[in-house]
């Protein structure tokens, strides 16, 4: 519409607050009529701009936006896609951003590339290529359709079998109905992977039942610990659901007596050896990532929050499925150091992110949250092995003899804190200053604890359980009366009792004694008085 329009719609509207009724209407209709006009010629300019045509006549130029009063939209923004829900190789289904699906792929045609070099490597008599070459593809990742095999060789699994009885897993998976862990695993079998359709199948439940049974079974010293039934499901999945394949591959990733490729004691009753790892992993991040150890220590941050689960579980809790199979790949062929690596890897693929969080929880909030999205296998790996520096096992078994000694000694005063405790709970004895003080620190470790919301429940606080006020009470009068170490104002020190007390401190010498390289003997002073 030209400017003269506008103008002679403004004095319409001006004439409208003096009008009569019927002025009124016909300057409304008048109005109107130019509006619907303006609309169509406006339409009809946009729709010849957006087509790149001119006026419509022969030789005539586009008319420039915004001419004579004209309104042009602009281009409208894309419509945003949202996740989308893929599944992945193992039936785990995937909440998945546009950006993360593509990483998927791009992993996936990756993995094809590899695939190409796994086919021409020359064999050996076990069918795996030569050391140098295998351990450079299971970096890159063992095809999943080559997995089976090459995981069964790679772990030892075949060699164990082959050294015991045709019938030993069936036999085992029977008779550790009858084991005393067979409760526990039957509440823990429901609750594994419950977003897995297989795994929560008759089929799959009955598959990893029979697994851990057969385990408890074979390794009565280790039996069945929580997280075990995570490790077992993930190696049905990934052997094709074969419940014996999956049971000897267990057993050469946890058998003790050093006999297994995981640290000795990881699943034993107390811990042990998830304790060291952790002692072990926290003097590793100190040195590979001084700025996220220490700002980790200034918030009070606890290792063994952070990453027993990932220890303990292999990752297969933390991580994405697909993720989880490369990192096992290398695991069974170069041992546990591959969990310092991976550990290392995601700390310092996100440090910049964890420098940020002002509080613990915030810190292992986001650590965990960015573990469940390590969707890019890839990249996680790359700098497992090429972004955290050197890290020879002689580093870590260094570390780990240190922590090993440090933790021995802490289990061992633990243990002579639980026998004092006894002692005092269940028969009444004094104790002397220097064994109530003792016994005074435990009670005081366990009050902070409790206090400050929780804290370790492996073998942290005393057997007999309560308060030991009355056992210290009674210490003050009679403490130090004829210089005897055990003494009893109401009954004669029991043999059962002096046995007790006894082996508790015993050990904890011995213990002292291996930390400062001496012989394991006895020191002086320690027996009771007779």
């Amino acid at each position: 519409m030209a400017g003269g329009g506008w103008q002679h719609l403004a004095s319409s509207a001006r004439e409208l607050a003096s009008a009569s009724a019927t002025k009124t209407r016909a300057v409304t209709a008048t109005l109107g009529k130019a509006v619907v006009q303006h609309e169509a010629a406006t339409s009809r300019e946009v729709r010849h701009l957006v087509a790149g045509e001119g006026s419509g006549e022969p030789g005539s130029s586009p008319v420039p936006p915004g001419a004579d009063g004209q309104h042009v939209e602009g281009p409208r923004e894309p419509a945003q896609q949202g996740p989308c829900e893929v599944q992945d190789a193992y039936g785990f289904t995937l909440e998945v951003t546009p950006e993360q699906a593509a990483i998927l792929e791009r992993c996936r045609a990756r993995q094809e590339h590899v695939r190409a070099k796994w086919q021409p490597a020359a064999r050996g008599p076990d069918g795996l290529p030569p050391p140098d070459v295998l351990k450079k593809l299971c970096r890159k990742g063992v095809p999943p359709d080559l997995r089976h095999q090459v995981w069964l060789q790679l772990s030892g699994a075949n060699a164990r079998r082959q050294r015991l009885p045709p019938h030993y897993y069936a036999d085992a998976a029977l008779q550790g109905g009858g084991s005393p862990f067979a409760h526990q695993i039957e509440l823990d079998v429901p609750r594994t992977f419950p977003s897995n359709e297989w795994v929560q199948s008759e089929a799959g439940q009955s598959a990893l039942r029979h697994v851990l049974r057969a385990f408890a079974h074979h390794n009565p010293r280790v039996g069945y610990c929580q997280s075990m039934n995570y490790v077992a499901a993930m190696l049905l999945l990934v052997l094709g659901h074969d419940e014996e394949d999956a049971f000897w591959v267990l057993a050469s990733l946890i058998d003790d007596n050093d006999d297994g490729i995981l640290y000795k004691d990881m699943y034993a009753s107390n811990l042990n050896g998830t304790h060291v790892e952790m002692r072990s992993l926290h003097e590793l991040v100190q040195h590979k990532l001084p700025r996220l150890g220490a700002h980790m220590d200034a918030l009070g941050c606890d290792m063994s929050i952070l990453a027993t689960d990932w220890f303990l579980c292999l990752f297969c809790t933390s991580l994405p499925a697909e993720t989880v199979a490369r990192v096992w790949d290398a695991l069974l062929n170069e041992g546990p150091k591959v969990l310092f690596r991976v550990a290392l890897a995601l700390l310092k693929l996100h440090e910049p992110l964890l420098l940020a969080q002002d509080n613990e929880g915030e810190l292992l909030r986001a650590t965990r949250r960015l573990a469940a999205k390590a969707f890019d296998r890839d990249a996680l790996m790359k700098v497992a092995f090429e972004g955290v520096g050197s890290m020879p096992m002689e580093r870590i078994n260094s570390y780990r003899a240190r922590k090993q000694r440090e933790v021995d000694r802490e289990f061992a005063e633990r243990e002579t804190q639980r026998n004092l405790a006894a002692a005092v709970q269940e028969h009444g004895f004094v104790l002397s200053t220097q064994d109530a003080a003792l016994l005074k620190r435990s009670g005081d470790a366990e009050a902070t604890a409790q206090g400050s919301g929780g804290g370790s429940s492996q073998g942290g606080s005393s057997a007999a359980g309560g308060s030991p006020a009355r056992g210290l009470a009674a210490s003050s009068s009679v403490g130090a009366a004829g210089g005897s170490r055990w003494v009893s104002s109401l009954q004669a020190l029991g043999s059962k009792a002096k046995d007790t007390l006894d082996r508790g401190r015993m050990r904890i010498a011995h213990r002292r004694g291996q930390s400062l390289g001496a012989s394991p003997t006895v020191l002086e002073g320690l027996e009771p008085a007779p």
